[in-house]
């Protein structure tokens, strides 16, 4: 990230992206990074839960790209 670039805000939103690889199998989808049973009890996750999904989400996807890049 730019050092001058404001992270975007993690809301509950949903984060899928309509590419599920669980339906193939996978115990995380490699779209939305969430895990099978994340991805089949969004609805019944409250807005507090979703975003500490989101968060560890977003943090394991900012770990993993500055690992890529060294």
């Amino acid at each position: 990230m730019h050092p001058d670039a404001t992270p975007k805000p993690i809301t509950a939103e949903c984060p899928c992206v309509g590419h599920c690889t669980t339906v193939l199998g996978d115990d995380v989808c490699r779209s939305c990074h969430r895990t099978f049973e994340e991805v089949i009890r969004w609805l019944e996750f409250s807005d507090e839960e979703r975003i500490q999904i989101n968060r560890r989400i977003a943090e394991e996807h900012s770990f993993s790209m500055l690992n890529r890049k060294g």
